[in-house]
This record gives C-alpha cells, sequence and structure tokens, in this order.
C-alpha cells in the first residue's frame, strides 16, 4: 500500500529537535538508542589509500533497496505498530510533492517530505510524488521510523552507508544476516568529533 503524504510534521519533531550539527544527525540519526548498526553499500577500504570507488559492492550484490527490505522485515519485530511508520524523503531526489501547500521537514542543508505509512510501503511514494525524468524514481527514504521510536533507520545521500539505531537485540541480529553488510558502531552523543565512522 502507498505511503500518504503527511501535512502535520509534529511526527518528526523528536527527529528536527535533536540537539546536533545538522550533518551528524542526517547521517547517523538521533541519539539515544541502545544500539547502532552500519549497513554498508559499499565494503570499507581493506588497505590504506584504497578509495570506496574501488571495491565492489557489499551486501551479497544486493541493492540498497534489497537491503533495506531485509533490513526492515528484521525491525518491524521490533516495533509495536509496523503499519505506523513515517519516513523522510529528501527533496534532492529530483521530485516533486504535487499534493498543494505541503510543508516540509527542515534541518540546515537538507529538506524532506514526510511521509506516513505501513512499513512494508517503505518506498511505495503514491500518486503523490512527482519524478523528473532525470531523478532518481526509485528513492530509498532519507530517515524512516516507527510512531513508538523503537529504532531509526538514517540514509543521508552523501556516504555510502546509512545508520540504524534501536534494540540490541535488533542490532545483533542485523549483524548477523549473512545477506547484508552491517557492522556494530558505537553509541555516539552530539558531542563526538565531527568524522563519518
Amino acid at each position: 500500500m502507498s505511503l500518504s503524504v503527511c501535512t502535520d510534521l509534529s511526527a518528526s519533531d523528536w527527529l528536527v529537535g535533536q540537539d546536533m550539527p545538522w550533518y551528524q544527525l542526517a547521517v547517523k540519526g538521533p541519539v539515544g538508542f541502545p544500539a547502532y548498526a552500519r549497513l554498508r553499500f559499499v565494503p570499507d577500504p581493506d588497505i590504506e589509500g584504497k578509495h570506496e570507488n574501488d571495491v565492489a559492492s557489499a551486501g551479497d550484490g544486493l541493492t540498497e533497496s534489497e537491503q533495506f527490505t531485509i533490513v526492515l522485515e528484521i525491525l518491524s519485530r521490533y516495533t509495536s505498530n509496523p503499519d505506523d511508520c513515517y519516513f523522510c524523503l529528501w527533496d534532492g531526489w529530483g521530485c516533486e510533492v504535487i499534493s498543494d501547500d505541503v510543508p516540509m521537514v527542515k534541518i540546515p542543508n537538507r529538506d524532506y517530505w514526510l511521509f506516513r505509512g505501513a512499513l512494508t510501503g517503505w518506498n511505495d511514494w503514491g500518486h503523490d510524488v512527482q519524478f523528473d525524468p532525470r531523478g532518481a524514481s526509485d528513492a530509498d527514504p532519507a530517515f524512516m521510523w516507527p510512531a513508538d521510536h523503537s529504532w531509526c533507520v538514517a540514509n543521508d545521500v552523501d556516504p555510502d552507508f546509512a545508520v540504524i539505531g534501536g534494540p540490541a537485540a535488533a542490532i545483533e541480529l542485523l549483524i548477523a544476516d549473512p545477506r547484508i553488510d552491517a557492522v556494530t558502531v558505537a553509541p555516539y552523543s552530539p558531542t563526538d568529533p565531527d568524522r563519518y565512522y
């Protein structure tokens, strides 16, 4: 079932209200979860000086969307209602919400439309979104979280990974799943040094 665009942005208040630099929020997501994992779309370079462009894709050859399907199937077990989730679509994907006067979720340097729906519809933007033919019609969400805030996926456009925060048991399952390339990362705070990972 398609996601529905939200005109009430209050469900994103907990996200944009994080007291941290914008780039840290966009890349790592909110602080406060017991455990975090980094879902690698490209393996980390195995030799010093080697660039990410010089390595093969991660996740056993699966696309980013296919890896997210696996991740979200696991995370669906760790929310009280997987049919009530929120998704932020970055406006830089060459798309436009065609409904009138739809407000946007804003953090510095990033604007998003907010959608609501079942977790199983996580990449079905429905008829509310029109993609420019030159844009990315298969755009993945920049943020995904259930209404109970039991976990959050941050998937910024710049890095070659997504960061998932949530219960330790969920993160352990993600890291153990052989179909995807997920590694543990330490919980962090807004005062951590400015770095990706």
